[in-house]
């Protein structure tokens, strides 16, 4: 077997399956066009020219004019299925086929599938307008969409004995066209002027040269290859028709979040960066913005801890009185002339008790006085919310250590009355508990208030978090939308080379 019937074979393999798998998944019409392509004998040595355009636009009679062949005609939109004709290439077994399909302006369902069938099944295309309807919307429309499919095409303007000169010069008329198709793609050398009338601008044999010379230059290039891009074609169409559903509602989900839908992957990967960056912008303002505020917050916070820490409640005559009262508490420590135990004990209740008052004076003078007045200040200025701000000022003016014998008595070390520099540390352990149980109250405070101004810094920063919140769907719905389109980049490139998609 030789090598070229071993190629045809297995692709002849390759697309039954993805006909197969187009057939699975709702593509059963391209699946049919597949099989039909790959069961056609002639299709090796057949270069296909579909002929398409409006109802009237003269394709039938010009199909019969460069074929020599008469196709049926007529008023009316006859041509209910696809007609075609074979001409022989000269010096070769090679055909070509012309084939003259529906008008693509019918409404007749059957009509749109054989158009259909036929546009992509062909090797070349041939768009046909009627001289006076150069620029319908409907031909645009289908030159744009084969222009964006690499597919072969030439345009033809039919019936060009309607011209009048004495109204417009014909070289005048020529130039709008070339402008108009210009705007397409469309090469000079790729429109022709045609009628099967009588007309000097007549160009049906340059029409027919073109026609011949592609057909040649195609099957020089193998016949196989010529069938393997038919395939392909087709494969490709099956599979747009595929995704096109999940395109267009990834393509509404990006309208929804951005206002308008991409005209292509590129232009969402353009608006993906664009988005993206923005929402980079967003969050480095919301985190400075928070960053700041916390910082802020902090210091504040930092400051009533400090304050406390610093606050002095023991000088030298509190420290004093404190000595005095450890130094009482030691067994040899005696009052009075028999030493009784009454006596020393009132003494050193005396003594505790002129500790405790001066040195809970102090806490409240020094200490617990100016830390409620700097948290109300700093609350104000701080400017939170004004229930916020009231709780706050009346938990710092709330705030009270209940300095009393039995609390100073409770710091006592008995163990330490032996050491001559107890008394002293004493002293610093009783201002040590005193802080310690300021800070714990303060502490939860300076907790609240850290939470209130972050809380006004989230409030003050809505408009940001509600940008970065948009700029973030925006976001996800273009990444969505691009990867339905990776997806389905993916399948042409897999039925390009003969291989079922996986998606």
């Amino acid at each position: 077997m030789s090598k070229t019937m071993e190629s045809t074979l297995e692709m002849g393999r390759q697309y039954e399956r993805i006909a197969a798998w187009l057939e699975s998944v709702g593509g059963g019409v391209y699946a049919r066009r597949l099989l039909d392509i790959l069961a056609d004998p002639a299709a090796e040595s057949t270069f296909t020219v579909a002929f398409c355009g409006l109802f009237s636009a003269g394709k039938s009679s010009l199909v019969s004019a460069l074929s020599g062949t008469r196709l049926k005609t007529g008023a009316n939109p006859t041509t209910a299925d696809v007609e075609g004709v074979h001409m022989s290439l000269p010096g070769s077994t090679g055909q070509l086929q012309l084939l003259d399909t529906p008008g693509i302006d019918s409404t007749d369902e059957r009509h749109k599938e054989a158009t259909m069938n036929a546009l992509y099944q062909a090797d070349c295309v041939v768009i046909v307008a009627d001289y006076q309807h150069v620029e319908a919307e409907e031909n645009l429309e289908l030159l744009h969409a084969f222009v964006e499919e690499g597919k072969r095409l030439a345009f033809v303007v039919h019936q060009i004995d309607k011209h009048l000169e004495s109204e417009l010069p014909f070289v005048q008329f020529a130039d709008s066209v070339y402008s108009v198709l210009a705007d397409y793609g469309i090469a000079e050398d790729t429109i022709f002027f045609t009628t099967v009338g009588q007309s000097p601008h007549n160009q049906l044999p340059a029409l027919r040269s073109w026609l011949v010379a592609q057909a040649e230059s195609e099957m020089a290039n193998g016949g196989v290859e010529n069938v393997r891009r038919r395939l392909v074609d087709v494969a490709k169409e099956g599979v747009a028709a595929y995704f096109d559903p999940l395109v267009q509602a990834a393509g509404e989900a990006v309208a929804k979040a951005c206002g308008s839908a991409p005209l292509s992957a590129d232009e969402a990967v353009s608006w993906l960066d664009r988005e993206a960056e923005k929402l980079r912008h967003l969050r480095e303002q919301y985190d400075t913005g928070m960053q700041a505020a916390r910082d802020q917050a902090q210091a504040t916070r930092e400051s009533w801890l400090r304050l406390i820490e610093l606050a002095q409640i023991a000088p030298y005559d509190t420290t004093e009185k404190g000595r005095i009262y450890v130094e009482s508490l030691r067994p040899e420590f005696k009052v009075g002339l028999f030493r009784s135990a009454q006596k020393t004990d009132a003494e050193r209740l005396r003594r505790a008790e002129a500790f405790a008052k001066d040195i809970a004076e102090r806490v409240h003078n020094y200490l617990l006085t100016p830390l409620a007045n700097q948290i109300a200040s700093d609350v104000r200025q701080a400017g939170i919310d004004p229930a916020t701000s009231a709780r706050l000022a009346d938990g710092a003016a709330a705030i009270h250590i209940d300095v009393d014998v039995e609390y100073v008595s409770r710091v006592v070390k008995p163990g330490a009355l032996v050491s001559s520099q107890y008394p002293y540390q004493y002293v610093k352990d009783v201002v040590a508990r005193i802080k310690r149980d300021a800070l714990a109250t303060a502490a939860d405070l300076a907790e609240q208030f850290v939470a209130a101004c972050l809380a006004k810094c989230e409030d003050e920063q809505a408009t940001t978090r509600a940008d970065m919140e948009l700029a973030s769907d925006r976001c996800a719905a273009l990444q969505a939308y691009l990867d339905i389109c990776a997806r389905e980049q993916r399948a042409f490139d897999l039925v390009a080379a003969g291989e079922v998609p996986s998606v």
